[in-house]
């Protein structure tokens, strides 16, 4: 492995699952909107988040909580290697049913069954994850999230299924949308969920752990790095995935990723 080596590799299939190797520095400061669980293979992979610098050896695992801010780099000279999936937390509301999210404050650890789980979803990258073992290890991964924080979990004022509704709202818009900017109001959200518009806000937070606002932005932005990764242009993903034009892609991007849309496309080549 080099030392100015730094690449990116993306599983077989759909699920978003990656294979990274950086020097030096990696991320920006940036959020998204999964809770991102990686094991590190290579290295020391260092980050900032909650107001500490945080490491990871090989063989640890990093749980990253959905829009909370973190970036990336080597801990130390040598190269540091990591594999990641991103698991949606609609996925781990679906089997907590009103809880809020569980929040792994320390962002890593050694604990065995987050380990065994996380190498049973990042060993093989060339073949897809078969759909049925994939909701096998999301549950058993929200159930022993759920069982980690138990002293931090509280079952929240918000009403799931009104929620649940809003989102699938959301999701259908999105999917039969054209490459035009999608129409969403809190206003029609609050009236699907018959909530005020800001308790929509709120509780949509709570439950899935970002604002029906940025749920939308990630959705695009899911779109625009599949399409970065098939190599189209730059101004075509942008309008394909529903921004105003590349630069506003762009700022979007680097906020949530921490890259830019052309250093993502050069690290996928």
């Amino acid at each position: 492995m080099g030392k100015s080596q730094s690449w990116i590799k993306r599983a077989a299939g759909e699920t978003e699952r990656i294979e990274a190797c950086f020097s030096g520095f990696a991320y920006a400061p940036h959020s998204h909107d999964n809770y991102t669980l990686a094991i590190t293979t290579h290295g020391v992979q260092s980050f900032n988040y909650l107001g500490e610098l945080r490491h990871s050896l090989p063989g640890e695992v990093v749980i990253l909580h959905p829009d909370e801010t973190h970036d990336g780099q080597a801990g130390t000279d040598a190269p540091f290697a990591y594999r990641a999936i991103t698991i949606n937390p609609v996925d781990v509301q679906n089997v907590l049913q009103g809880a809020s999210l569980p929040f792994l404050e320390g962002g890593v650890t050694r604990q065995p069954e987050f380990i065994q789980i996380a190498k049973r979803l990042l060993s093989e990258f060339d073949h897809p994850l078969e759909i049925l073992e994939q909701q096998d290890l999301t549950f058993a991964f929200a159930i022993c999230l759920q069982q980690a924080t138990s002293k931090c979990i509280t079952h929240t004022s918000a009403n799931y299924h009104a929620l649940k509704r809003v989102r699938e709202y959301i999701d259908d818009v999105i999917a039969i949308g054209s490459s035009m900017p999608i129409d969403i109001t809190l206003d029609q959200l609050a009236t699907i969920s018959e909530y005020s518009k800001w308790q929509v806000t709120r509780d949509f937070r709570s439950l899935y752990g970002t604002t029906p606002y940025r749920y939308v932005t990630l959705k695009r932005l899911q779109k625009a790095k599949v399409l970065i990764e098939r190599g189209l242009p730059l101004a075509q993903v942008a309008f394909s995935s529903g921004f105003a034009d590349q630069s506003h892609l762009t700022r979007h991007f680097k906020k949530c990723f921490g890259t830019t849309p052309k250093v993502w496309a050069k690290l996928n080549q």
